[in-house]
């Protein structure tokens, strides 16, 4: 791998936060992405939140924490859970130690009164996280236990949203086994980094576990690049995605 390969892959695990400090278009997108899921939830109910991408490399867990910070700073009570049991970014990007208590002890417990010991609270943000914790060899199989349904139970008993940053649905199967237990699912794609294909593979496998498609982050998208003068150019901006439009328009 060349030297600009390298430095393009790691700029796209750069953490961006929003905050005062953060230009606002970034800030502005991620409004508008929560007015949006605002209005799902008081018109259908729309609480539990996955956020799952194509493949690697397209800034899910980025845009998770984002929108979950985004969502708190309206006064709401919301839950981040890190369930990419197989490469996870949360705990790094909020500096959460590893040796913390984390989804899979209260999983492998099958207890869920061990629930609020997994649970971190982050004052600066407002948000509540629950780590992924010790990295299981079967993850899949992990989600797929009975326990996972009862610590969701809780969690939406609790807080207003829950956010929760699953896998590549198009690598690994454990986004489409969580759908179970959410009541909508967000797909981040990158410019340069999705393609079509991995776009409409990944919705067919989505759809295939009868998925609640909500709509479509574009991550990282840069308009100046594009020849737009609009002033959103380096913004986060959310496409909604119509499930009932025909098929010659997907």
């Amino acid at each position: 791998m060349s030297a600009k390969d390298k430095k393009s892959r790691t700029s796209h695990r750069e953490f961006f936060v929003v905050s005062k400090d953060a230009p606002f278009q970034f800030v502005e997108a991620y409004k508008s992405l929560r007015t949006n899921l605002e209005f799902l939830s008081a018109t259908s109910n729309c609480k539990t939140i996955l956020i799952t991408s194509s493949v690697p490399e397209e800034g899910k867990s980025n845009v998770a924490i984002n929108l979950a910070i985004t969502l708190a700073a309206s006064n709401k009570r919301v839950v981040l859970v890190d369930c990419d049991m197989r490469k996870s970014a949360i705990s790094r990007y909020l500096r959460i130690p590893r040796n913390h208590a984390g989804l899979t002890s209260v999983i492998t417990a099958r207890d869920v009164s061990k629930l609020p010991d997994a649970l971190l609270r982050l004052k600066d943000s407002g948000i509540t996280v629950l780590p992924v914790g010790a990295i299981p060899p079967n993850p899949a199989e992990l989600l797929s236990t009975p326990i996972v349904e009862r610590i969701f139970t809780a969690l939406q008993q609790t807080y207003d949203y829950v956010i929760v940053d699953t896998p590549p649905v198009s690598v690994v199967t454990d986004a489409a086994v969580l759908s179970r237990v959410s009541d909508g699912v967000l797909l981040v794609v990158r410019p340069g980094v999705t393609t079509i294909q991995g776009a409409q593979l990944s919705k067919k496998n989505l759809e295939a576990v009868d998925a609640h498609i909500l709509g479509v982050v574009m991550n990282g998208y840069n308009a100046k690049k594009t020849g737009r003068k609009d002033g959103y150019s380096y913004a986060y901006s959310y496409g909604y995605y119509d499930t009932k439009q025909d098929s010659s328009n997907e």
